[in-house]
């Protein structure tokens, strides 16, 4: 086979893997941003006494806390 007539092949090849890429895209259920918004919020209010980002870590749970005081002589 010529190479134009293997790049055709291929063009086609990508072609179609493209509109399967889509129509799997297009299958997705959706829904409307305010509702993945309101989904959110009320996810991170459930789940926020375990977020050390809200609570901080205790000082006995740091593993980066000083465990010496420094001196100078």
């Amino acid at each position: 086979m010529s190479s134009k007539g293997e790049r055709i092949l291929t063009q086609i090849q990508a072609m179609q893997d493209h509109v399967t890429q889509l129509r799997q895209e297009a299958s997705i259920k959706r829904i409307p941003a305010s509702q993945a918004c309101h989904d959110l919020i009320k996810y991170c209010e459930e789940h926020q006494d375990g977020d050390v980002l809200v609570t901080g870590i205790s000082q006995s749970d740091n593993p980066f806390k000083e465990t010496k005081a420094c001196t100078i002589l």
